[in-house]
């Protein structure tokens, strides 16, 4: 069968709509498992979405690092401190070119004991954040950066004081 220009650029055109629609698949869907894993709260797993040299960056904390490190220093001690930590996922909206994941989401849980500084008084808080997953071509989250409202989180349960 002889193929015709306009069958050539047709086909062209279904490969690169398939592969974009794929790579927005990947981002979107790294974001899903990831907050599917910390509702179970499987630190591991998180960490296996990740692309080796993946970074995760707390801007209101103003923590960054391989997350390698960061993420058992930050997830394993909260699930650790908040025994019932658990997100509510409220959207997962990708980007156009398909690399990046925008997920709304609200955090909550209940302090057992201190945590980063912060004494036990067994409250809880639930603070909504938003999450900024970026991926590699084969959907290996490389970079989360996570940003939440840290003068409400302070006034809804964790300080009585802003310094």
């Amino acid at each position: 069968m002889t193929r015709t220009p306009y069958a050539k650029t047709t086909l062209a055109s279904l490969a690169f709509l398939a592969s974009a629609t794929s790579a927005v698949a990947d981002a979107t869907e790294a974001a899903k498992s990831f907050f599917d894993h910390y509702r179970d709260q499987n630190v591991p797993a998180m960490i296996e979405l990740f692309a080796p040299a993946g970074i995760v960056e707390y801007v209101p904390f103003g923590l960054q690092g391989p997350v390698a490190e960061v993420g058992p220093g930050s997830w394993g001690v909260l699930i650790d401190a908040f025994p019932d930590l658990s997100n509510d996922v409220h959207s997962i909206t990708g980007s156009a070119d398909g690399t990046v994941a925008f997920v709304d989401v609200n955090i909550s849980g209940t302090q057992t004991k201190e945590v980063f500084g912060v004494p036990n008084k067994g409250q809880s808080y639930d603070l909504r954040h938003l999450f900024v997953i970026e991926t590699n071509a084969v959907g290996q989250i490389v970079h989360v950066t996570s940003f939440w409202d840290n003068a409400y989180l302070y006034v809804q349960r964790v300080k009585s004081t802003l310094n």
